[in-house]
């Protein structure tokens, strides 16, 4: 998509010292760390004397590589890597001892109908070698864990919004001795102005309003934002929640008091408090790492096969028209962030050219390269390098210049939503393009149905969804970028 150049306030001006979150980046650690106890243990089961003498060699070590990813599944299911969880030493120890004796023991109890007793009594064995592994494993992570939370390198930021008397009573069960996972509170943020408002609340000052919240978090990493606002303020809890849903943080409005909510909405617990989930993470930890890998792996791949592609484009874009070979300018990443997108050069270079407007069909900038390597969606390989640099996505919404306008309007009036598209790294390809929706948004009508596709996109994410786009994207760029239609109901169920 090649949208217009214009640049605007609005957006954070420059990079933000954003990371994984301490707590989500431990939590994945200590599920990794199941998983190698339990591949280990499995590897040490098949070298016990009971083992060689029943199954053969390539057996015991099919049978230990299923034993290692069913414990694990399990384990992932049934006693979750949750801080709050690790925290808890008993509990800890108890899933260790637990869910290996379930799975051992479900699958000698299947195999000894089918099998008979001494394969059975074999596989019995696998439980107790995951025990002696994953037991020490889970009582060294909560041991770290309660460390972790003491000297404050393991907690999570949070935020608050509005200065009531469900805030007041929130923040001291957070920080009350009695919740072990106790967060950094960054500060309380209410709407209202200095003079009624009061200067803190448990000691956690009013930092200003929602828009002195954005601005923290431009600067520093969030991990929750708390609503604490009556459900009879409908409209206050939206509007802040459309100025903050550009964030990565989760939101949440605190259920307390007259507050309540419908059977079948996701609720939480914080500190003994329930919660509403307004806006969850777009990704859930172990999805960053898998969407991660994915971009690198597909990166490099294409990298390799299109370099002398994007060697004979560069050569005829330099031997065509005097200019830079690369295209290079702001846009939007995610949590709002800028970064430098990269493409082909496909238009003439016009010192005069403030770049204020899209490119249409027949604009009369494009170069006769510009003709080839545009409709076929050559112009965009560069973008390869920023998804190795972590800018960027194979697959996502595609990067905006920051307060893109749409017939004189911002396009957040515009789209309503537009925001929350930012939660995710920006793709080379995406949903609304795969779905004919590429180009300049030229109207209104555009902006909102590339936005439908985007949220759609971000609120449905799987590793399948990224792999079916990219399999219809390598169809636009053999047959052009109206290989698909758009389908306006189809963004409704991906």
């Amino acid at each position: 998509m090649h949208p217009p150049h214009e640049m605007a306030e609005g957006y954070p001006p420059g990079p933000a010292p954003h990371g994984l979150s301490p707590v989500t980046a431990f939590s994945q650690t200590a599920s990794v760390l199941d998983f190698i106890s339990l591949l280990l243990a499995s590897w040490a089961w098949i070298y016990l004397g009971r083992v060689e003498t029943t199954f053969t060699a390539l057996e015991a070590k099919l049978i230990a590589t299923g034993l290692t990813c069913l414990g694990w599944l399990a384990m992932h299911h049934l006693a979750p890597t949750r801080l709050g969880r690790l925290l808890d030493t008993p509990w800890a120890m108890a899933d260790a001892l637990l869910v290996p004796l379930f799975v051992g023991g479900a699958v000698a109890a299947v195999v000894l109908p089918l099998a008979g007793p001494s394969i059975a009594s074999a596989l019995l064995l696998w439980p107790l070698a995951a025990i002696s592994l994953l037991l020490p494993a889970r009582i060294c992570i909560s041991f770290l864990a309660k460390r972790g939370v003491e000297r404050g390198w393991l907690r999570r930021r949070v935020a608050v919004v509005g200065a009531t008397d469900m805030s007041d009573i929130l923040i001291r069960r957070m920080l009350g001795k009695e919740n072990p996972e106790t967060p950094d509170i960054v500060g309380i943020f209410d709407e209202r102005d200095a003079t009624r408002r009061p200067p803190a609340l448990n000691g956690v000052p009013v930092r200003g309003d929602v828009q002195a919240l954005c601005e923290l978090a431009a600067r520093e990493r969030l991990d929750l934002i708390v609503i604490a606002l009556p459900l009879g303020r409908a409209i206050d809890i939206l509007r802040s929640v459309q100025k903050v849903q550009w964030l990565t943080a989760e939101v949440v409005v605190l259920l307390d008091g007259a507050n309540s909510a419908p059977q079948g909405t996701s609720r939480s617990v914080i500190a003994g408090q329930p919660v509403l989930q307004l806006v969850r993470q777009a990704l859930p930890p172990g999805a960053i790492v898998a969407k991660t890998a994915l971009d690198l792996l597909l990166a490099l791949l294409a990298l390799v096969v299109t370099s002398p592609l994007l060697i004979f484009s560069a050569i005829a874009i330099r031997l065509e028209s005097p200019g830079p070979i690369l295209f290079r300018q702001p846009r939007i990443g995610r949590n709002g962030q800028p970064f430098q997108i990269l493409k082909l050069r496909s238009l003439r270079v016009d010192p005069n050219d403030l770049g204020v407007r899209g490119v249409l069909k027949g604009d009369a900038r494009i170069t006769r390269v510009g003709r080839i390597i545009r409709p076929m969606c050559i112009d965009e390989l560069p973008q390869l390098l920023n998804v190795l640099k972590g800018d960027m996505s194979m697959v996502g919404p595609r990067p905006h210049v920051a307060n893109m306008l749409i017939g004189g309007e911002p396009i957040e009036t515009v789209a309503p939503g537009y925001g929350a598209r930012h939660r995710m790294k920006p793709g080379i390809t995406g949903w609304a393009q795969v779905n004919g929706l590429s180009g300049t948004m030229t109207d209104a009508a555009m902006a909102r149905e590339v936005t439908a596709h985007d949220l759609a996109y971000v609120s449905e994410w799987s590793i399948w969804l990224d792999l079916r786009i990219l399999a219809r994207t390598t169809a636009v760029s053999l047959f052009g970028r109206k290989a698909f239609e758009a389908q306006s109901h189809e963004w409704r169920g991906l």
